[in-house]
C-alpha cells in the first residue's frame, strides 16, 4: 500500500463543500457549498480566485448537463442551472413523502440517466446537524420524463459511480460504513443483486467517489483525512493524506484526467478543530498515474423510454 499527501488547491473555506465536477469543454472545476447558504462555486485555471452563485436553499449535489448548463440538487427538487444567466428552471421533484427527505450524491450513467440518493434530511432549519436515524434512503433514476425508484433501505447513500465497462454500480450507505456494488444493466436501467463489496474500519465513513480507468475506486472518507484507492475486488490500494479531517468527495479534471479534486468541509468542527485545521473547507489535489473516467452530463432530452 502507498501513501500520497494532497496539496491546497483552492483556499475556499467552505462551510460543507461537496460535488466537484469537472467540464471539460470549458476547462472549469465546479463544487458546491451545502449550506450556509447554498452556493455553486465555479473555478478556471489562471483566475485568481473561484466565483460562485448563491440559492435561497440548500444546495445536495451537481452534475454537468451539457451546453454549458449545470443540474443542481436542492434539498427535493433537481434544476437546469446556467451559470452564465443564473437562470434555471426545475426539472423534477421529489414526491411528497411522510418523512423530511432530500436529495443526496449523484451520478449520470453513460446515456445521462441521474443516479441520486436521497435519505432523511439530516440538516435542521437552522443548518444545523440532525442525527440519522433510520434508513428511509432510496436510490432514485431521473430523467426529463420522470423519476422512479430503484432500491432502498439506506441510511444516507453516497460515492454513486460506475465500472469503466458500465457494468458495476457502486453505491455506500454513509449510515452503516459500506460500500456495495450491484450489477447494472444500462438498457434497462436498472440494478441488481446490491452486496457489500469493502468496509474499512478505522478509516472513517465513506463519502463521495470517483472511479479510474483501471477500475479503482477512489474514496472521500469523512473524519479520517484521507481519500482511499481501493481495488476492483474490494481492497486497500493506496490512502491520499490530507490536512483536514472531514474531506467530503473527489473528481478527475485536466485535460488529461489525471488531477484529483477533493472537496473537505469545516462544518461542526469546534474553535480548537478550526484552529488545528486552517484550511478546512478548502480544495485539495493530486496527480496520479491513472487518468480518471470522464463524467457522462444530464441528459435533457427524452430518451423515449418514461421512467415513470
Amino acid at each position: 500500500m502507498t501513501e500520497i499527501f494532497a496539496e491546497l488547491h483552492v483556499d475556499c473555506r467552505n462551510e460543507l463543500g461537496e460535488m466537484p465536477v469537472w467540464c471539460p469543454e470549458s476547462g472549469t472545476l465546479y463544487w458546491i457549498d451545502v449550506v450556509n447558504p447554498g452556493s455553486v462555486f465555479h473555478w478556471a485555471g489562471g483566475t485568481p480566485k473561484p466565483d460562485f452563485c448563491s440559492f435561497a436553499h440548500p444546495v445536495t449535489g451537481l452534475n454537468l448537463a451539457g451546453a454549458g448548463n449545470l443540474l443542481v440538487h436542492g434539498e427535493t427538487s433537481l434544476l437546469l442551472f446556467n451559470p452564465e444567466t443564473s437562470r434555471s428552471h426545475p426539472i423534477w421533484t421529489l414526491p411528497a413523502s411522510p418523512a423530511r427527505m432530500r436529495f443526496n450524491d449523484g451520478h449520470c450513467d453513460a446515456v445521462g440517466r441521474l443516479w441520486v440518493g436521497t435519505m432523511g434530511n439530516n440538516f435542521a432549519e437552522d443548518g444545523t446537524a440532525v442525527a440519522i436515524t433510520g434508513n428511509i434512503g432510496q436510490i432514485w433514476v431521473v430523467t426529463p420524463d420522470g423519476g422512479r425508484p430503484i432500491d432502498a433501505g439506506f441510511g444516507c447513500p453516497n460515492a454513486i459511480c460506475w465500472s469503466p465497462d458500465g457494468g458495476i454500480f457502486y453505491v455506500a450507505d454513509s449510515h452503516n460504513g459500506w460500500l456495495y456494488s450491484c450489477r447494472f444493466d444500462l438498457e434497462a436501467g436498472n440494478v441488481t443483486d446490491r452486496r457489500p463489496f469493502c468496509r474499512l474500519s478505522g478509516l472513517g465513513i465513506p463519502d463521495g467517489a470517483a472511479v479510474d480507468e483501471d477500475g479503482y475506486l477512489w474514496n472521500a472518507r469523512w473524519g479520517a483525512g484521507t481519500v482511499v484507492r481501493i481495488s476492483p475486488d474490494g481492497q486497500l490500494d493506496c490512502v491520499v493524506r490530507l490536512p483536514v479531517s472531514q474531506p467530503t468527495a473527489c473528481c478527475f479534471g485536466d485535460r488529461d484526467r489525471r488531477t484529483l479534486y477533493i472537496t473537505t468541509a469545516r462544518y461542526g468542527l469546534d474553535p480548537d478543530r478550526l484552529l488545528a485545521e486552517p484550511v478546512a473547507g478548502g480544495i485539495f489535489a493530486i496527480r496520479t498515474d491513472v487518468p480518471g473516467l470522464e463524467l457522462p452530463p444530464f441528459q435533457q432530452q427524452s430518451l423515449g423510454k418514461p421512467a415513470a
